[in-house]
Formats: structure tokens, C-alpha cells, sequence
């Protein structure tokens, strides 16, 4: 048992919103008040001063790719690359301390950072390895970048078609540049070689070390299946018992969810107030979150789906399904009982998904669905009004205002200043849970929960700064929100029965706009928490 003082305790309990201290026991919260009161009814308690400002719920990020991360971590960081000769730089560096790789592979690639927002090509690669295939992945995650090699191990040629919902882009003269976007990536991703039990364990270990580093104690991984689903579950699951120190929420992506059954219809459906009976968690700390679709692309690569036409590219993106599969796939989730997290970034995207939310509760009706967008980002007013009515949770991501709003701008121009609107949702009465759909951007929650309250920029670039929002209600989105957003009702708050997942700030949270905010320290490294 520790008593945890020292610094001001932010509980985000209604009956004791501020507390002096705190009682723990076996990674639960067993009493918090005054430091008088518990320390005469708690006298064994070994006492654990913080040394910081201010002690919060840890950082739930309810919408993120935890295995992808671990991977992602494994692979040469393009980030913030602004010229073609830096990313060839980098890949030779990976290349050289990884000299047996089979795939040279690179992370986080934004042609947007490049001279003229230009793609580069796969003669660009080509330059640097010819013999083995290289694979870069685009910063959205919505496309790569490859070499020729790359493009003659999966048959990509002139003649290829565009697969279905995706785009091989090609040159003037009709052959293939390297750059697949969407679907046409898993062309060449398809013939990599699955990592092993052993790789997507050590991948899961270094993915929760890295967030718990950050502040994040809980987790929802958005792309549960994309490799194996059984073979991921387990790997949660071992590295959980191995003592990985995030909780973990998998959101099992459509595709994977209905080739293992668990979309068979519910005859309780309708009467369900969460979900359906779902396949036993392997692991107190692994949960079952929403089943995960995508209606649409990302701004970045041009392929979010829009009302209007982008301002620079004459094209209005793309939509993964024709609009009624869509719609009935989100029935299909909804008749079975389950949570359904529909990635959305365009209003036209967001716009189908709220009707299928609509078509699915008047058919099947259940008041506490909680179904979810994610990301959410080109609003209008009359999208807002059907969430609010329908009940939707709205799942952004407020990092992305810090590193990608000068690609909004270019891509949306003045549409860029309805994006993410935080307070207007808040207001309406919107259920909002934050997160940061890392690796896409660092996830950095630190950012993310200054960008939400400044809504400012890497570059100064303010976006809309009355939609910003005061920074303890901020906090309460990426805590209390995020375990709104999946359920989960034993963590966001500092209360009694609660699990003890908590950070240790550099400063009072009311100084998040100004201060320099940092995580000194969480509840994982608390010898018994």
C-alpha cells in the first residue's frame, strides 16, 4: 500500500475534484482526500512524495495503432524530411545498420515537406537500392512510396489496374512512379514477409514502453487483423503477461471481425447497452473495443472524401466502399450488437456514415450504442446536429492541428478553418473522446493537448483559435472522453475503485498553453501500482 502526496491531485471526481493525497493498493485507488485524513486512516502506507506539478488521470489514447507502432519503431524515421536527398540519406543509414534485411523499409514519408508538395518517385529509390525492394510508408498511412524492385515482386506494371478503392499513380507516359495510394499498397505489402510470434510480441513491448514513456497508460490499437488476428491477440496477450504496462483496447477491423464469426447476427441486439457478447479477453488488461470500418482517405494524400473538390487537385477523394456496402456493413456491425468506429475524414465520408448510424438505430434501436467516427475533421453545421441527435462519439485527433495544418491549408484552402471544431462540439452536447492515430503523426499527448487549447501550429499557423478549448476540460477528453469512447469504465478518473493510472506533470495543468509541460513520471513506475 502507498500514500502518493507532494503535488495537487486532479481526480476529475466529482465528489473530491482536487485532493492532497492518495492511497494505492495493488494497482487500484483505495481512498483519496487530505493528507491528514489519510495518513491517520491509512498509518502502513508507505508514503511516495511527487515531485512535479500536479498529478492527472494518465492519457487514454483511444485511437492509435499499437502493434503498427512497435513495428513503425523498427523502421527508418522520415519524419519531418524536406528534401529527397534527406530521405535518401536516412534509408542508407537504416540500410547499413540492418545490412541482412530482406525489405528496406522507411516510416512517416510526407511529400507535402518536399519542394512543390512533389511525390518523389521510385527512380528516387531506386538511386540508393536497386537489388532489394524498398517500401516506405506515407505519413497517413494511406498510401507508400516504392522501388522498381518492389514494383516487379508484386507484377505492378503500366498495364495494371487500379485495384478497387485504390490508385497506382503513374507518369505522363503511363508507367507506374512508385507511389500507391489506398488499397494499391497492400499490392506490394502483400508479398512481405509476416513478422513472427516473437517479432509481434517484441513489437507490442516496444510500442507500450514508448508510450507509457509518454504519459499513455491506456491504449486502443484501431487495426486489429491487419496481419493475423489470432496471431495479434496473442501477442497482446503474452506481452501483457510479460508485464507490458498499457491497458489495451483492440478494435478489430471489419474484414477480420466477420471472417471469424463475431458478426453473426445478436437476437439481443437491439436490447444491448454496450456490446454483444464478444470472444474471451485472454487478459484482464486486453479488452474488446468497436469494430473498425473506413468510409474514406486522408487529407494529406488527397483521398479524404469532400462535398466540393480539393483546392489544388480537381478530384473529391475517394470512398472505400460504394455508399450502400458502406451502409450496410455499419448495419451488419450494429444488428450483432457491436460498438462501430467508422474512420472518417471528409464531410461527403462523414456525411454517409451518419446515415448509416441513422438507418441502423430507426431499424435496430439502442440508446447507449456509443458508436464512434474517427477523426471527424471537415465539419458543417448539419453534420454536427445529426451527431448530437444521434448520439455519436466523435473520436479526433488534435496533434494533427501541430504538424499537418499547412498540408490542410494547401489542400482545403479556407475550408481548412472548419476543421475539428472542439468547443462547438463540446457545447452541442457531442461526445468527444481525444486521441492521436500515432504513428500517423508522434503522439505526442503533450501537443495534442496544447493544440486543442491554442489549436496553433509547428509554424504559428492558428486555426480557428474560438474553437480552442480551456485546458482542464482538454484534459478531461483525452482522459475521462477516451474511456468514454470505448467503454471502459475503470479508468479517467483519480476515484476510489478505480485503477491507479496516473502521470506526474511538470506543472499545474491550467499551464499547458505556456509552460513547458512534461510527463516526469506515471503510475507504472510505482513499485506496486
Amino acid at each position: 500500500m502507498i500514500r502518493i502526496e507532494g503535488a495537487p491531485i486532479y481526480t476529475f471526481w466529482d465528489e473530491c475534484p482536487i485532493a492532497e493525497a492518495m492511497v494505492v493498493q495493488d494497482g487500484r485507488i483505495v481512498a483519496v482526500g487530505s493528507r491528514a485524513d489519510l495518513s491517520a486512516r491509512y498509518p502502513e502506507a508507505r508514503k511516495w512524495v511527487a515531485d512535479g506539478g500536479a498529478i492527472t488521470p494518465a492519457f487514454n489514447d483511444c485511437h492509435m495503432h499499437i502493434l503498427p507502432l512497435g513495428i513503425d519503431l523498427g523502421k527508418a524515421d522520415l519524419r519531418g524530411c524536406t528534401s529527397i536527398q534527406e530521405i535518401q540519406q536516412r534509408l542508407r543509414a537504416w540500410m547499413d545498420a540492418n545490412p541482412n534485411a530482406e525489405w528496406v523499409l522507411g516510416r512517416a514519408y510526407d511529400q507535402n515537406l518536399l519542394p512543390g508538395g512533389r511525390h518523389m518517385t521510385r527512380h528516387d529509390l531506386d538511386a540508393i537500392c536497386p537489388d532489394r525492394p524498398v517500401y516506405i510508408n506515407h505519413v497517413s498511412k494511406h498510401g507508400a512510396l516504392v522501388n522498381t524492385r518492389a514494383l516487379q515482386i508484386a507484377g505492378i506494371t503500366r498495364e495494371t489496374p487500379d485495384p478497387p478503392d485504390g490508385v497506382i499513380v503513374r507518369d505522363e507516359s503511363g508507367e507506374p512512379t512508385g507511389v500507391l495510394l489506398e488499397s494499391a499498397a497492400s499490392l506490394v505489402s502483400k508479398h512481405m514477409p509476416k513478422p513472427s510470434r516473437a517479432e509481434l510480441v517484441q513489437a507490442v513491448h516496444r510500442a507500450a514502453q514508448d508510450l507509457a514513456r509518454r504519459g499513455i497508460l491506456c491504449a486502443s490499437d484501431a487495426s486489429t487483423g491487419w496481419h493475423d488476428l489470432e496471431a495479434e491477440v496473442a501477442a497482446y496477450a503474452q506481452a501483457l503477461e510479460e508485464g507490458a504496462p498499457v491497458r489495451m483496447t483492440l478494435m478489430p477491423l471489419y474484414n477480420a471481425a466477420k471472417r471469424a464469426g463475431w458478426l453473426d447476427h445478436s437476437e439481443q441486439a437491439g436490447e444491448a447497452t454496450g456490446f454483444s457478447p464478444q470472444p474471451p479477453s485472454p487478459h484482464p488488461n486486453l479488452r474488446w473495443g468497436a469494430v473498425k470500418l473506413f468510409a474514406d482517405g486522408a487529407f494529406t494524400t488527397r483521398t479524404a472524401a469532400l462535398r466540393q473538390p480539393y483546392a489544388d487537385t480537381p478530384t473529391t477523394g475517394v470512398l472505400m466502399y460504394e455508399p450502400e456496402e458502406l451502409i450496410e456493413c455499419i448495419l451488419t456491425v450494429h444488428r450483432a450488437g457491436w460498438q462501430c468506429a467508422v474512420h472518417a475524414i471528409g464531410d461527403r465520408a462523414i456525411e454517409l456514415v451518419l446515415e448509416g448510424y441513422r438507418r441502423a438505430l430507426e431499424e435496430t434501436p439502442r440508446p447507449h450504442h456509443r458508436h464512434r467516427i474517427e477523426h471527424a475533421m471537415l465539419m458543417a453545421d448539419d453534420l454536427m446536429d445529426t451527431m448530437q441527435a444521434l448520439g455519436v462519439v466523435v473520436v479526433p485527433q488534435p496533434e494533427f492541428l501541430w504538424w499537418l495544418t499547412r498540408a490542410y491549408l494547401a489542400g482545403l484552402g479556407e475550408r481548412a478553418c472548419a476543421l475539428m471544431p472542439f468547443r462547438s462540439w463540446v457545447q452541442r452536447g457531442v461526445p468527444v473522446g481525444f486521441s492521436s492515430d500515432q504513428p500517423v503523426v508522434p503522439g505526442d499527448p503533450i501537443l495534442g493537448w496544447r493544440a486543442a487549447v491554442t489549436r496553433t501550429s509547428c509554424d504559428g499557423t492558428c486555426l480557428m483559435p474560438e474553437e480552442g478549448l480551456d485546458p482542464l476540460t482538454a484534459l478531461r477528453l483525452f482522459t475521462i472522453g477516451a474511456a468514454y469512447a470505448t467503454f471502459d469504465n475503470e479508468v479517467g478518473t483519480l476515484a476510489p475503485g478505480m485503477q491507479a493510472r496516473f502521470m506526474v506533470l511538470s506543472h499545474p495543468p491550467e499551464q499547458i498553453a505556456d509552460a513547458d509541460m512534461q510527463v516526469i513520471t506515471t503510475s507504472a513506475d510505482l513499485p506496486e501500482a
